[in-house]
């Protein structure tokens, strides 16, 4: 009998969804490389494996892939991975749990298949080796400038009280000069005072006066109004009270550009588009927990044949 293990293994390298007819799809979700804000810290890229029994539209990767391997026609491909399905539903249902090669677990509770993934896996082991990396941010302008205050005023002289009355005093005693002096020049009538006169005025017969209508104001104030079209702005209102989809998203389609996606919707109010793993997933629903997100899949299946459970 075929290894069907070795097969759904190797698919997955290069493929997020293999079917296994009759069992459910093995679903892979990449997570890429981020930086942790909080931490300081950049987190290295991973590969998670899930399993949703739901699925169970035959693909025909697996047929292809025992075809290629073993040189047999894709008719009897098929009919070997149905009859090496067939046997390991068999002793799942006598064992309770039954290895799936190297990707993990399957255990089969009141009709519901659930799979536990190895970490030792293929496809877990893409990123292996990858540690976090802490780092120490650097010191912003604000920062800085903190510290160079701080600094100025640890350095401040403290200056003494003596000295301080004796600043006042010499004050006092020059202001009191330069009101006397200033007092007896303004008793002086033949004095010359400073003027700003330029010496024009002596060759002017008349000095036109100028009206309230002539005269210039210096100051102006302008009034910049910036308009915002309203369907931008409900649009970005809208955008930021969106609620957050669950953790499990009812998948019914999955594209290369969002341009493809939204072709697929052809404004249906009941889907959406999120972008994960360089593709974009138009989905019907979304659920917080696996079992929840099986039973929308359920509903769901009448209008979308193709749903899958996708988790982000």
């Amino acid at each position: 009998m075929i290894d069907l293990a070795s097969h759904i293994e190797y698919l997955l390298m290069s493929h997020d969804c293999v079917v296994a007819p009759g069992l459910g799809a093995f679903l892979v979700h990449e997570t890429p490389a981020r930086y942790d804000a909080e931490a300081c810290r950049f987190m290295p890229p991973m590969r998670s494996l899930g399993f949703n029994q739901a699925v169970t539209i035959n693909d025909g990767l697996l047929s292809e892939s025992v075809a290629k391997k073993e040189g047999v026609t894709l008719d009897a491909a098929r009919l070997e991975v149905e009859t090496a399905i067939a046997s390991f539903r068999h002793q799942l249902e006598l064992t309770g749990t039954m290895p799936v090669g190297n990707l993990g677990d399957m255990t089969l509770t009141d009709g519901v298949l659930v799979f536990e993934p190895s970490d030792s896996s293929g496809v877990a082991m893409r990123y292996m080796g990858l540690a976090p990396l802490d780092i120490t941010p650097i010191a912003t302008d604000s920062d800085t400038q903190e510290t160079i205050e701080a600094e100025a005023e640890a350095r401040v002289v403290k200056i003494p009280v003596a000295l301080k009355l004796a600043a006042s005093l010499i004050i006092a005693v020059v202001a009191c000069g330069i009101f006397i002096s200033t007092g007896k020049l303004m008793n002086n009538r033949q004095s010359n005072f400073a003027s700003l006169d330029s010496g024009l005025r002596t060759n002017v017969a008349s000095v036109a006066p100028i009206t309230s209508d002539e005269t210039i104001s210096l100051s102006r104030e302008i009034e910049l109004n910036i308009s915002v079209p309203v369907a931008a702005a409900e649009t970005a209102v809208a955008a930021s009270v969106a609620p957050q989809p669950g953790r499990y998203l009812l998948v019914v389609g999955s594209f290369p550009t969002m341009k493809s996606a939204l072709r697929h919707i052809n404004g249906d109010p009941t889907l959406a588009v999120m972008e994960m793993d360089d593709k974009f997933r138009v989905y019907a629903s979304s659920a917080s927990t696996m079992k929840e997100a099986t039973l929308k899949a359920d509903s769901l299946r009448s209008a979308h044949p193709t749903v899958w459970v996708c988790r982000r």
